[in-house]
């Protein structure tokens, strides 16, 4: 089932097998713009291992939060919120600056052309999180794969060109975000020699890469991602 509680998006048709796919398993899905529920859900989680995003605080979001620039996605068992994920129209730019305002110790890298253009529309999303009991259910990776079709199949949003969000580096991590959810780049973004950075890593994370995908890219791979639900 989807609970659509966003004042005019739609998920698009193109997620009908990722619908199809939570709907097989037990899940509903939650497409909303409640960023303070969102952040309640986070902050309050003892399973959720990061702090919260600032980009996705209500004090941060403010009108922002509202129409275009950003949704919620919730995935949800009987009344239980069990995974989440956010999205907003954000450049890779302003959330470097933002981070550093938000952690003056944050050594940020230069970013690579693609991510600092003035002529391309970026998507940031974050805020990913499935609950210890609900893994081993590609719940967080059909979870990404529905935000990108949000992202970039939805005619409210035709002119987005990139889809980015920060990560740690492990051993994992990088091959996770190109081979499961189907990124097609990530470079170093950053080192916070303390660790912890909001929606993307804890006290034990120092280093942190930044991974995107373009929409046409990301469209090339939806037959083989397709594939991977038959």
């Amino acid at each position: 089932m989807i609970d659509n509680k966003h004042s005019f998006l739609q998920i698009p048709s193109t997620a009908l097998y990722l619908m199809n796919y939570f709907e097989s398993i037990g899940y509903d899905v939650v497409l909303h713009e409640n960023w303070e529920e969102l952040g309640t859900i986070l902050t309050e989680s003892s399973d959720y291992p990061y702090p919260m995003d600032p980009s996705f605080t209500p004090s941060y979001l403010g009108e922002l939060g509202k129409g275009a620039t950003a949704f919620a996605l919730y995935l949800k068992k009987g009344d239980e919120v069990v995974a989440t994920y956010a999205a907003k129209s954000h450049r890779p730019k302003t959330v470097a600056d933002n981070l550093y305002e938000f952690y003056p110790n944050l050594e940020v890298q230069t970013l690579p052309e693609i991510l600092d253009r003035e002529d391309v529309d970026y998507y940031y999303s974050s805020c990913q999180w499935v609950h210890t009991d609900h893994l081993g259910k590609k719940l967080g990776v059909s979870l990404d794969l529905l935000k990108k079709h949000i992202i970039f199949d939805s005619p409210q949003f035709q002119n987005v060109d990139v889809n980015f969000a920060i990560h740690k580096i492990n051993d994992s991590m990088k091959s996770y975000h190109l081979s499961k959810l189907f990124y097609s780049n990530s470079e170093p973004f950053a080192i916070k020699r303390d660790g912890g950075v909001g929606g993307a890593g804890s006290e034990e994370d120092r280093e942190y890469n930044i991974v995107w995908t373009v929409k046409e890219s990301f469209q090339s791979k939806v037959s083989e991602i397709k594939a991977t639900y038959n």
